[in-house]
């Protein structure tokens, strides 16, 4: 298994839980990078690495009836949840599909977007400046790609993690850290990114979230997104016993947690 596989396994066997736990982070952060990327009524939209379509369900909605969105990802039960939320809204300019967004050419032969969106993908990736260019290769002349990336988070979330650390570790045998996560840098060096896969008039932006935490929703929220990586070490048989030892050491009014997330943008 190599790391983007390891990665879509990661991301499948969240879905059942990814944003469902009451901790509202993805969501808002998604709804934020389509109001930037501004699509319009009858655009295309490629939704590379949609997860479970918060940012696609919100560009559907913007390009309407005549416009068409793709959604591609590699985790099935991410695209699985996905496609079930496009058929319940009735959002038929919406496609899920599975697969590699570094490899939209070829599973969208001759396709091209008046907007692409990556959101908060980047940093699993093992060659961005690879992604940036795949990307923007798909972009009609004039075209929109726009990223999101969460970039710092705040002293309350640093406190938490430590005091999950400390409560976890009887239990787990394994660090379980994420593979090929680079840390991109300041603006600059987004603006930099953007420019050299080939796109112009590159600009960033941070946005901060607020995000209330509550002792018990901190067990279910770290199993629904990459951090579950470290709690899968735990043994099924002592998982119940780790997740009553962790609650009883957080504070019981829990956390409101800032995170930065910085979005870039660039045209071809």
């Amino acid at each position: 298994m190599n790391a983007k596989e390891y990665m879509a396994g990661l991301f499948d066997r969240a879905a059942g839980t990814y944003e469902r736990v009451g901790v509202s982070f993805f969501a808002p952060v998604a709804a934020e990078l389509v109001r930037r990327a501004a699509p319009g009524p009858g655009d295309h939209v490629l939704d590379a690495g949609c997860g479970t379509g918060a940012s696609l369900v919100p560009a559907a909605h913007a390009v309407g009836p005549t416009g068409r969105v793709v959604g591609l990802d590699l985790a099935p039960g991410m695209v699985a949840a996905a496609a079930a939320e496009v058929e319940r809204q009735g959002l038929h300019q919406a496609t899920v599909l599975l697969g590699d967004a570094e490899q939209a050419e070829e599973l969208l032969p001759g396709e091209r977007f008046d907007v692409v969106l990556a959101g908060m993908m980047l940093y699993f990736l093992p060659d961005p400046l690879a992604a940036v260019r795949s990307m923007a290769g798909l972009l009609k002349p004039g075209g929109r790609l726009a990223a999101s990336l969460l970039v710092r988070s705040s002293p309350a979330e640093a406190e938490l993690l430590a005091l999950v650390a400390r409560a976890l570790e009887p239990y787990t045998t394994d660090a379980g850290s994420a593979p090929f996560t680079h840390k991109l840098g300041g603006p600059e060096e987004m603006i930099e990114l953007f420019e050299a896969g080939g796109l112009r008039d590159a600009a960033c932006a941070d946005v901060v979230f607020e995000v209330p935490i509550q002792a018990g929703q901190v067990w279910d929220w770290l199993w629904s997104a990459a951090r579950r990586a470290a709690l899968e070490s735990i043994p099924q048989a002592r998982r119940a016993e780790a997740r009553a030892a962790l609650e009883a050491s957080l504070p019981q009014d829990g956390f409101l947690l800032e995170r930065t997330v910085r979005y870039t943008t660039g045209h071809l």
